[in-house]
């Protein structure tokens, strides 16, 4: 059972009062100061609840509805072949709901129409989460506009996000991230994902430059010949409070100016393989010392929604070795690290969020 941070407690118990761990330790120095009802979980390995770094639920209806392994402007296609944004709640909450019952305790939504009403549904059954507004287009935001709407949940807050730097103008992208900023929130961004969005960030060219370009969403990027990271670093939109998410093409280069700007990584390594993007350079980016996390992104994108088998997925794939405890935290306390909630989330600690999972039996051998 891991208790604090990076420890390992036998015989461990906590005591809640349903808002808050009021005490953790072993059982058997626990019992006699403690009265209320007793649940005993068995011989299992305990661990914080998992937190789910991104993810795009308004798009729980299109679970296999997409075509898989043809690259990301194939993939583009058939979703768009989809009516994206007519949201069915009835999805969206059968997909919180199997979160949740695999071990999923917090979620960064990020919603392109129906932000507030995906935040209520997850409000509604318990899930923490950040709801994020995604922003897309290329018009300059108007003065004194807002991001995100400023309303009040008892599971989570609503925040602003950039889709990405070919679709988004750099204006709006610089406006959310200050919003985020002065809000004390996480600016997620989807940066450096495939080669699509190499070539229009360099060169403004491209078969998915010009779909964008006909749906007038082709962002100005310059064309200067930059990367993606270097673009977005020029922009001013890389910090501590960044989260870049998938970093499936990144340089060494790129990897050293992540880590210079102290940016959070997101891998998420099954949707990458699903539309056939290619991968991170998982292991460059985790030994840099980048504070790093995983998500499962859409079930568009995916084959489900279990942080369990993204674990899974990367620990069988990976070309160096993870001990237990780095590799739980890239779903634990990387991702509370990484969204500013580790005063409640990411390890079992008195006075953080009681919320926990159960390591699945088939990846016991695999970790320990």
């Amino acid at each position: 059972m891991t208790g604090g941070e990076n420890s390992v407690i036998e015989d461990f118990a906590l005591i809640h009062d349903g808002k808050d761990i009021i005490e953790t330790g072993k059982w058997s120095e626990l019992k006699n100061n403690f009265s209320g009802e007793v649940k005993d979980l068995g011989d299992v390995t305990v661990v914080p609840g998992l937190i789910n770094a991104h993810v795009h639920l308004e798009l729980s209806h299109l679970r296999g509805k997409t075509v898989q392994g043809k690259g990301f402007t194939d993939w583009i296609k058939s979703l768009l072949s989809n009516p994206l944004y007519d949201l069915d709640t009835e999805a969206v909450q059968d997909a919180v709901k199997e979160m949740r019952v695999s071990g999923t305790a917090f979620c960064v939504d990020i919603s392109t129409r129906n932000c507030a009403q995906v935040a209520s549904i997850m409000d509604d059954l318990g899930m923490g989460f950040y709801a994020c507004c995604e922003a897309i287009g290329i018009q300059p935001p108007k003065e004194g506009a807002r991001f995100f709407p400023q309303k009040e949940y008892k599971y989570g807050r609503a925040a602003g996000a950039g889709h990405s730097l070919y679709s988004t103008g750099a204006r709006i992208l610089q406006g959310v991230k200050k919003a985020d900023n002065a809000a004390g929130l996480p600016f997620p961004i989807h940066l450096a994902e495939n080669a699509e969005e190499d070539e229009i960030v360099a060169y403004g060219t491209g078969e998915f430059a010009d779909m964008l370009k006909g749906a007038g969403l082709l962002a100005d990027c310059g064309s200067k010949g930059l990367r993606p990271v270097e673009y977005a670093d020029q922009l001013g939109l890389l910090d501590e409070s960044t989260l870049a998410v998938h970093c499936v093409r990144v340089s060494e280069d790129d990897i050293d100016t992540l880590n210079k700007r102290r940016v959070n990584v997101c891998l998420c390594p099954r949707s990458n393989t699903y539309i056939g993007e290619g991968r991170a350079p998982w292991e460059l980016i985790i030994e840099s010392g980048i504070n790093t996390c995983l998500g499962t992104d859409s079930i568009a994108s995916n084959y489900d929604l279990s942080l369990w088998n993204e674990l899974e997925y990367l620990l069988k794939n990976i070309e160096i070795s993870l001990p237990a405890a780095e590799a739980l935290a890239l779903v634990t306390s990387n991702s509370a690290k990484a969204l500013r909630i580790d005063d409640l989330y990411g390890s079992l600690e008195k006075g953080k969020r009681p919320v926990y999972a159960t390591v699945p039996p088939h990846l016991e051998d695999l970790l320990f």
